[in-house]
């Protein structure tokens, strides 16, 4: 008989990639998850995951992918269950967000939410726009916040929130608030891949990766901007976040970088028992959002 832990432990190594990754993050071993997927894979007759040997990460069979649709509706089902039976009691709601956002934006709203909505539990998520996209058509997330549009399908509604100006964090005396390209070093950017689109600008200005360190997340770069001459370019937002971490200042800078857009995925047919306590968050996210002078709203209108 399939078991609620094979199909956990199955679930586990997807989200995760691997059996290393998906141990940590769940506080058990790695041998009771392969021993888990062993015991699924006798059960349903037929192997579900695929392991390169020199490879951590994992891929699907094609019975694996079969199974990985059942397995996210059955957990799907799991919750609705689990709510209907504390239909009076504290209803959770997943969230998936960005690394700067989750850090540093969104933390005084999630206090907020904790203060003053003590029905409301949240499931906070970190994962980068792609792996958002992929946790949102699952179903594992009620709401979603990304930095890139990506097709998706018609259960899942898309809105873009905001956007905002790229500025330069940067350790250096400089007499302008505005800085030119020219006068930034190459060699000592602490760079973040923002988008697609700003990608292909900062190449135009700064060609062949000449940058010092690339950084996967916006809260490393404070880290590294604690030596003269070293800077990065960073959405505004993060500005006041940063500015307390180390003694760096900011500036324009003087050609224009393309705008950092925010956008919101939610799904169109929430879960029932979900529905009230979204509408709360996304109430309490927008008034929240709006009260920021650095960033600009995005009307439904644009």
């Amino acid at each position: 008989m399939v078991t609620n832990e094979m199909i956990l432990a199955f679930l586990s190594i997807m989200e995760y990639g691997n059996l290393t990754s998906a141990a940590k993050n769940t506080y058990t071993s790695q041998s009771n998850l392969s021993k888990q997927i062993a015991l699924l894979e006798k059960e349903l007759g037929a192997p579900l995951l695929i392991r390169a040997k020199g490879h951590s990460e994992v891929s699907l069979t094609p019975y694996g992918k079969e199974f990985m649709r059942l397995a996210s509706h059955w957990q799907t089902l799991q919750k609705e269950f689990e709510e209907i039976r504390n239909i009076n009691a504290i209803t959770e709601i997943s969230i998936g967000a960005l690394d700067r956002m989750n850090t540093f934006m969104f933390a005084d709203l999630y206090n907020q939410m904790m203060n003053g909505h003590p029905e409301i539990r949240l499931d906070i998520h970190t994962r980068h726009s792609r792996d958002i996209y992929r946790q949102m058509e699952d179903h594992r997330l009620d709401i979603g916040f990304v930095s890139c549009l990506l097709p998706v399908s018609a259960n899942i509604a898309i809105r873009p929130l905001y956007d905002e100006t790229m500025l330069v964090a940067a350790c250096m005396d400089h007499s302008e608030k505005i800085i030119s390209p020219e006068e930034l070093d190459p060699s000592k950017e602490i760079y973040s891949r923002w988008s697609d689109e700003f990608e292909i600008w900062h190449d135009q200005l700064w060609p062949g990766r000449q940058y010092r360190i690339h950084v996967g997340t916006a809260s490393m770069i404070p880290s590294y901007l604690n030596q003269s001459g070293r800077w990065a370019l960073i959405p505004v937002s993060l500005v006041n976040s940063f500015s307390h971490l180390n003694a760096f200042s900011h500036y324009q800078l003087s050609v224009d970088a393309p705008k950092r857009t925010i956008y919101m995925l939610t799904q169109k047919s929430p879960r029932s028992a979900r529905a009230k306590a979204l509408h709360v968050f996304e109430n309490a996210m927008i008034d929240f959002l709006n009260q920021d002078p650095l960033i600009r709203m995005i009307s439904d209108s644009e």
